[in-house]
């Protein structure tokens, strides 16, 4: 049984994330309650003061948040909530053999039902309790709140408050770090440079790299970054961008 439990699990969520008027997919970092039930299930828990209020024997796919290599943010293992007290949720999670063991900050994705808040990009990211800051480490967004008061005109905001604060940051390093004005060698940015980019950089192509983020997740959940590192890495990364289906 428990052999088919994470195919079954990883079914579950895949059919349920397609039909998004039905609900959507969210993750919450796990605290540093780990107690091993048996050799192969641990029971890990979640503490929720600002909600959403869970439900018992509710599903959930246990998924690593990166720390320094890829190999960190592998499937971990699924279950189901088993006891509520209060904020605190406890799930029982059938563990992946090839796994490792988890850890505090990894992250629990359980289906929650669809609100009316906007979520074409930036509400994606926060599924995946992705945070951005600028470089004052104040947040674009709210990484739990835009899943109930968010629209389209914050989303535009927010975004336009990106690209000023790449425009700043570009600027600042150029007057103050030209060094670090590196050729970029790949992508559609190719034989520009890094800073140059940045200081010019649109909304366009900010929305550029959040979707990609948004498809490809994995080294950015459950972490608050700079937008501006990032948005720099993926410049000299050679800007990938999400490819899909004609």
């Amino acid at each position: 049984m428990k052999r088919i439990l994470l195919p079954l699990l990883c079914l579950f969520f895949l059919r349920a994330a397609a039909q998004q008027d039905d609900g959507y997919a969210r993750a919450f970092p796990i605290t540093d309650y780990v107690t091993d039930l048996n050799d192969s299930t641990f029971l890990v828990q979640l503490y929720l003061p600002k909600g959403p209020q869970l439900r018992e024997k509710m599903m959930g796919l246990l998924q690593g948040r990166y720390n320094d290599k890829l190999a960190d943010t592998g499937r971990l293992g699924g279950g189901r909530c088993q006891l509520i007290k209060k904020d605190y949720y406890y799930f029982s999670i059938s563990h992946k053999a090839s796994a490792r063991r988890p850890v505090e900050g990894d992250l629990l994705y359980v289906m929650l039902p669809a609100t009316t808040a906007y979520r074409k990009l930036l509400g994606k990211l926060a599924s995946h309790y992705i945070e951005l800051d600028n470089v004052y480490d104040e947040p674009f967004y709210d990484r739990e709140a835009i899943f109930t008061s968010w629209t389209p005109g914050e989303e535009k905001a927010a975004i336009d408050s990106m690209v000023s604060d790449i425009h700043f940051t570009g600027d600042y390093f150029l007057k103050n770090n030209p060094d670090q004005n590196i050729l970029i060698s790949s992508g559609d940015y190719t034989g520009k440079k890094v800073l140059d980019v940045m200081m010019n950089a649109t909304a366009k192509d900010v929305t550029d790299f959040l979707s990609y983020v948004s498809v490809r997740p994995a080294l950015y959940a459950g972490r608050q970054w700079k937008v501006t590192e990032v948005f720099a890495t993926w410049l000299t990364s050679g800007a990938p961008r999400p490819i899909y289906p004609e």
